[in-house]
């Protein structure tokens, strides 16, 4: 069962936390939002906490406090090195705060070997020390973890709080962080595709394959296939598409996440799509 971070934020300004958490859903800032929040509300040092000015919360705002530690993956993965050198952190004495916070950022990315070793020092942790593993992907999170840790769950913001980034937002099913990404990538090039993908797809002209993916890097094709699947989904759920198209897509991800040639898997799915024949597209 997930808890709302109010009830987490009130056990922080009681000085009882859980020492282990599990930030989940909504995006990646949102959630890092919530970790500093936490950690100005457990090592402010005015009354009325968290102040904002005092140097414990303006070092904790700037990134530059001793006793918060972020741990991220590196390229695809968190490795056991690293959090083997988290371990040797934790167990040092505290600098100068009052509680040491540690995130694992991504944490769905997370190695056998690494997320076992991080399980060893959630079941014996120092005093004062609150660890947060945070993902968008709670069910990648190993069972062992994910039974130990208090579950945080956060909703994605609704429509009205992305203003001018409503479009972006839309093309990512709601999804906070693939919406940011589109709206770095560039939302009109992002539509772009689609629109020749679809066109491709429901043509049966495969030699354009090549220059529509041609200049796609990897993060720019699963950016691209995230997109694709957002509106697919739409169309299967009007009934003007096959779920097989989805499928497919999901499956690509996959293999791509897993370093397989980006382009060649991307070739592979638009045959599998146009031996569907272009099933209802349209």
């Amino acid at each position: 069962m997930s808890l709302n971070f109010d009830l987490v934020r009130k056990s922080a300004v009681e000085y009882k936390p859980a020492h282990l958490l599990l930030f989940h859903g909504s995006g990646a800032k949102e959630r890092l939002g919530a970790v500093r929040e936490l950690a100005l509300v457990l090592n402010c040092i005015k009354e009325n906490r968290p102040c904002g000015e005092c140097p414990a919360c303006k070092k904790i705002q700037s990134g530059n406090h001793p006793d918060i530690h972020i741990v991220k993956p590196l390229k695809t993965n968190i490795g056991i090195e690293q959090v083997l050198s988290l371990q040797r952190e934790i167990y040092r004495k505290i600098s100068e705060g009052k509680y040491r916070i540690c995130l694992i950022d991504e944490a769905h990315r997370l190695t056998l070997p690494a997320a076992n070793a991080l399980l060893k020092i959630a079941e014996e942790p120092p005093d004062n020390t609150v660890i947060i593993l945070s993902s968008g992907n709670a069910e990648g999170v190993i069972p062992t973890l994910q039974s130990r840790a208090q579950a945080v769950f956060f909703p994605s913001p609704d429509e009205a709080a992305w203003r001018d980034e409503v479009e972006a937002f839309r093309l990512g099913g709601t999804d906070p962080d693939l919406a940011r990404r589109i709206e770095e990538y560039g939302i009109e090039k992002v539509k772009e595709l689609i629109k020749k993908y679809m066109d491709i797809v429901e043509s049966g002209d495969f030699l354009k394959t090549l220059e529509l993916f041609l200049p796609l890097e990897r993060d720019d094709c699963l950016l691209f296939l995230q997109s694709l699947a957002v509106t697919m989904k739409e169309m299967v759920a009007k009934g003007k598409l096959s779920p097989r198209f989805l499928k497919e897509i999901g499956n690509t991800i996959e293999i791509i996440s897993k370093q397989v040639n980006h382009r060649l898997a991307l070739e592979v799915l638009v045959l599998k799509h146009i031996s569907f024949g272009g099933n209802g597209i349209g």
